[in-house]
């Protein structure tokens, strides 16, 4: 049964919900930090950082770097993919994430 919710007219709303305990917390400095390692099956993370800083998703030998990895500006929620692949344990588990010019925490929640 799907967990969508619902509008007015019980027609299906496309969100994803959070999943229950994996809510994760990864503090980051001037040297790459990499994630715990993201549950199997999750296709899709929300990102959100306390500064500005860098990340990127892979394996876990994965690591940001303030010149080639993406930048995340602080205190805004962004959603991300770790991959296109259809058996979602073929995706990134990971996240590495670098100051921009402050440590911070990204927060990483898993969605399902």
């Amino acid at each position: 049964m799907s967990k969508q919710p619902r509008d007015d007219g019980n027609d299906p709303i496309p969100v994803l919900g959070l999943r229950p305990g994996r809510g994760l917390q990864v503090p980051y400095a001037a040297s790459s930090n990499t994630s715990p390692a993201i549950s199997s099956s999750v296709r899709v993370v929300t990102l959100f950082a306390t500064t500005d800083c860098f990340i990127e998703t892979g394996a876990s030998s994965i690591a940001a770097t303030t010149t080639t990895s993406h930048f995340l500006p602080a205190s805004i929620p962004f959603d991300i993919s770790l991959g296109a692949e259809t058996d979602p344990s073929e995706n990134d588990k990971y996240v590495a994430v670098i100051q921009s010019a402050s440590a911070g925490t990204l927060f990483i929640s898993e969605r399902e």
